[in-house]
C-alpha cells in the first residue's frame, strides 16, 4: 500500500509509516509501502481513505473549509488496478463522501493487472525491461481498451451512487517516447494540460485520467500511472498526492488497521 505525502514539500504526513521510497518520480513526489487489510466495513473505508489523506487534524480543517477554492483540488489520487477490480463499491462510496463534502480528489487509476489478464488471453507475453512494460503496437490497442474499461467501471460505480464523475482517456498529458528502441510505445510526459482537469471541477464532475499519453502528432503512449499521477500534482500542487496500489485495502492512521 502506498501512503499519502505533502506534495508540494515533499514531505509525509505525520501518521506515515515509511518502508522505501519509490524511485523514477518526478522531483519533490515521495513514495512509501506499508501494509494493509482488505475485510473493512465501506464505512472504515472512508475512515481511512482520510487518514490516508492526513493527520486528523488535518482532515478536519478540509472539512471546514471545504466550500475553498483550493479544497476543491485538494488531492490527486492514484487507483492501482487491483484497486479497481477488488474494492470498487468501496473506493466509490468514499470517493463519493469527499465530493459531498465539497472535496474533489483527482483520480488517475492504472489498470496493470486487467492488462496482463487480457495478454495472457490473447496469448502475448507480458515482457519488461528495468520494470517498464515494453509497450508493441499489439499490446497498446489491447491497454487502450482495457483503460477504457476500467475507466467506464469507476465513473458507472460512482454515478451509481449520484456522483458526477467525468472519464478522461486523453487530452491530458502530453509525452515524447522514453526510449523507442528499448521501451518502444511507452512515454515520458513533458506537459499537463490542465484545463481538461480544471474544467471537470468547475463542472461539478469528478476527474477520472487514464495514464496514457500522446505526442504532439497525435501517437499514444503507454504510461506509468504512478508517474503520470505525480506529474499532474507537479502541475496542480494538490494539498496531497495519495497512492492506492495493489495491495488491498487502506490504512487507518489511529488504528494501523
Amino acid at each position: 500500500m502506498i501512503r499519502a505525502g505533502h506534495f508540494a514539500k515533499g514531505r509525509v504526513g505525520a501518521l506515515a509509516r515509511a518502508s522505501k521510497a519509490v524511485s523514477v518520480l518526478p522531483r519533490g513526489v515521495r513514495l512509501y509501502s506499508y501494509q494493509a487489510r482488505p475485510d473493512t466495513s465501506e464505512k472504515e473505508t472512508i475512515v481511512k481513505l482520510l487518514y490516508n489523506i492526513g493527520s486528523k487534524k488535518e482532515v478536519e480543517q478540509y472539512l471546514r473549509h471545504f466550500s475553498s477554492v483550493e479544497s476543491q483540488k485538494f488531492a490527486v489520487i492514484k487507483v492501482g488496478g487491483a484497486v479497481i477490480s477488488d474494492d470498487l463499491a468501496t473506493l466509490a462510496s468514499a470517493l463519493t463522501f469527499l465530493t459531498r463534502v465539497g472535496l474533489y480528489p483527482i483520480v488517475v487509476h492504472g489498470a496493470g493487472p486487467q492488462l496482463n489478464k487480457r495478454l495472457e488471453a490473447a496469448k502475448i507475453e507480458a515482457r519488461y525491461e528495468d520494470g517498464i512494460r515494453i509497450t508493441d503496437g499489439q499490446t497498446l490497442a489491447i491497454a487502450r481498451e482495457v483503460f477504457a474499461s476500467e475507466n467506464r467501471k469507476l465513473v458507472e460505480a460512482l454515478e451509481r451512487l449520484g456522483t458526477r464523475a467525468r472519464p478522461i482517456t486523453g487530452g491530458v498529458f502530453v509525452a515524447d517516447y522514453l526510449n523507442r528502441e528499448k521501451y518502444d510505445r511507452v512515454g515520458k510526459i513533458y506537459s499537463v494540460n490542465r484545463e481538461v482537469v480544471e474544467s471537470s471541477i468547475r463542472a461539478g464532475c469528478l476527474p477520472i485520467l487514464t495514464s496514457l499519453a500522446e505526442t504532439p502528432d497525435g501517437q499514444i503512449l503507454n504510461v506509468n500511472a504512478d508517474i503520470a499521477a505525480g506529474e499532474l500534482a507537479r502541475v496542480l500542487e494538490p494539498l496531497k498526492i495519495v497512492y492506492l496500489n495493489e495491495k488491498n485495502g487502506l490504512y487507518h492512521g489511529t488504528t494501523g488497521k
